[in-house]
């Protein structure tokens, strides 16, 4: 059983730590990730959505909600992870196999110092605990490739970048919500730029982030204190190895200028995809 406690956190938090770098990384120009619940809706798979299948897209849509509360958040537009831990739920209790005192709360000295960056960004009001509610949000926020969930016109990442999942989510929260579900049809519509009754693969094309807001992602997904960069600790552990070159001035943090230049670098490595005409393309209507 200790062998248990050990061993299987450390999986979970790799997947944690690795999850959103990777997830944003495959969207600028590398290997392309399946969308989800484009594929759900293409019941042809020919690669473009037809008068048909935009008529059954809300039972198309409902076909994701696993869990049955008539609403499709994060997690659900997305493959279901085995690597990582299938849900939060699974996460609250391999993470709450660390509750030495058995008093419900994780507090940094319960945890290997391992984990205490996964503890500061999951500690949300900074109270010194880690409850199962924080791991729980923690956990759709990260295993997510839409970045974190919040209130209307806080989506980020792909439901910013994929014209589907934008046109979907309405309202812009990160979640498409029952009403959503319901009027996908005519949301679906909004893309039809050629008013030909079918939404054609160019009218779709996911957009790639510009460095600017890969940067901004960054800062507002693993920034846990607030202060404008990452130290070493904050960092995802896929960007750990090329922390000391990109920490141009040698402070001990990746500011804004510094991610910006890493970020760049990057476009200009992969030879500048994505950043042609359709990259500023937004559903017509739905502009912020």
């Amino acid at each position: 059983m200790v062998r248990f406690q050990c061993v299987l956190p450390r999986i979970v938090v790799s997947g944690l730590a690795l999850g959103v770098f990777v997830g944003v990384s495959s969207a600028q120009g590398g290997r392309e990730r399946p969308r989800y619940v484009l594929q759900a809706l293409d019941l042809d798979h020919d690669g473009k959505l037809s008068a048909e299948e935009i008529a059954a897209a809300p039972a198309s849509l409902r076909s994701l909600d696993r869990n049955g509360d008539g609403e499709l958040t994060p997690d659900e537009m997305e493959p279901q992870r085995t690597d990582a831990g299938a849900s939060p739920d699974q996460l609250v209790t391999q993470l709450m196999s660390f509750d030495k005192n058995g008093d419900g709360v994780l507090t940094p000295d319960e945890l290997p110092e391992r984990m205490s960056a996964l503890f500061a960004r999951g500690d949300t009001n900074k109270d010194g605990k880690l409850t199962p509610d924080e791991i729980r949000r923690m956990a759709a926020r990260t295993g997510s490739p839409n970045g974190r969930a919040g209130g209307p016109g806080s989506a980020s990442g792909m439901m910013r970048l994929d014209p589907v999942l934008y046109a979907l989510d309405t309202n812009h929260d990160g979640v498409i919500s029952a009403v959503e579900i319901a009027t996908a049809r005519a949301s679906l519509q909004t893309l039809d730029v050629d008013h030909n009754g079918a939404i054609e693969a160019a009218e779709m094309k996911v957009r790639q982030q510009t460095p600017a807001e890969r940067v901004a992602h960054m800062l507002d997904e693993w920034d846990t204190n607030k202060d404008g960069k990452l130290s070493r600790e904050e960092v995802p552990d896929g960007l750990k190895a090329r922390f000391a070159e990109s920490d141009t001035n040698g402070d001990g943090f990746l500011d804004s200028a510094e991610l910006l230049v890493m970020f760049s670098a990057q476009v200009n490595q992969n030879g500048n995809r994505g950043q042609g005409p359709a990259a500023n393309t937004q559903p017509k209507g739905q502009h912020d």
